[in-house]
């Protein structure tokens, strides 16, 4: 998977993550443009567990608080 592709499925994952978690960031403030944000993206990118997050996404979870393993968790299940 070229680097372009790695991206796009990565942020997909996360907006994935974000709607699993019922994750508003606008509602906190965090804009696309944010540091935070930023931040967010950066954790999705350099997360070491794709796999489990692919997985964990596939099962369907609804109003959930994000997996342990997900980078963002902290930023998710307080938003």
């Amino acid at each position: 998977m070229g680097m372009i592709d790695n991206m796009d499925k990565r942020l997909s994952m996360m907006g994935q993550m974000m709607k699993a978690t019922d994750t508003d960031l606008s509602k906190a403030g965090v804009t696309p443009t944010s540091s935070e944000f930023s931040a967010m993206v950066t954790r999705c990118m350099n997360c070491a567990a794709p796999d489990s997050c692919e997985e964990w996404l596939a099962e369907g979870h609804e109003h959930a608080k994000a997996p342990g393993f997900c980078p963002n968790k902290q930023v998710l299940n307080n938003h």
